[in-house]
């Protein structure tokens, strides 16, 4: 069996409330991509990330109809989450999943050139299926973490940077290659700065301040 037949995509395209519907032919793009080789599942819905639409989504999965999904719906920074959460709460792996931004990258883009917007959704929704057709499914693994860091420079702003990583629980590492820290400000004299009024420099004893 070829691995494009294991592969059970489902397709469900958003109107957004009009955001989308009201310049792209969503009943297009799905007549056009419901017959794309892995097809399996091709729906509109009103807001996709609706309970209802989500639901959708869910019992396809539930179902075993569905094992791979593409949204096109509004930008992934707002959905995108919402929609493998869904994935994830049917059974799915929330990683066969692709995003596809018909709203700003069609809808909004080509408000005035209808045929393209719409040419353009189905391009993307193709192109997000293909993806699809050949992804590898993935899965969450856990890796030790070395919980200490590097700061590269004693200025005020390496400094600054040391003493929160320290104060969050890292072990810090801070390297300066001048004979003093401070930076620029250990340079300026001794006078008293915003907005703590303490001494912008504290001579070293043993240490010449550069002038």
């Amino acid at each position: 069996m070829e691995r494009s037949d294991k592969i059970r995509i489902g397709v469900y395209v958003c109107h957004c409330g009009g955001n989308i519907s009201d310049v792209v032919n969503v009943k297009r793009v799905v007549d056009e991509v419901r017959n794309e080789k892995g097809v399996v599942v091709a729906r509109d819905f009103m807001f996709m990330c609706s309970e209802a639409g989500q639901k959708l989504i869910e019992d396809d999965i539930r179902s075993g109809r569905v094992n791979a999904v593409v949204v096109a719906s509004c930008s992934p920074r707002l959905h995108e989450t919402t929609f493998r959460a869904a994935i994830a709460r049917a059974g799915g792996n929330p990683y066969m999943y692709y995003h596809v931004d018909i709203r700003e990258e069609c809808s909004w883009v080509h408000e005035n050139d209808k045929e393209e917007a719409t040419n353009k959704a189905v391009r993307q929704v193709k192109a997000a299926i293909a993806y699809l057709r050949h992804a590898e499914p993935l899965n969450r693994i856990r890796v030790n973490c070395e919980r200490s860091v590097l700061v590269i420079g004693g200025g005020i702003a390496g400094l600054r940077t040391t003493l929160d990583l320290a104060e969050s629980g890292l072990t810090v590492y801070l390297v300066e290659r001048a004979p003093f820290l401070g930076g620029n400000a250990a340079k300026i004299g001794n006078i008293k700065v915003f907005p703590y009024e303490k001494n912008s420099y504290r001579r070293s004893e043993g240490v010449n301040r550069e002038t």
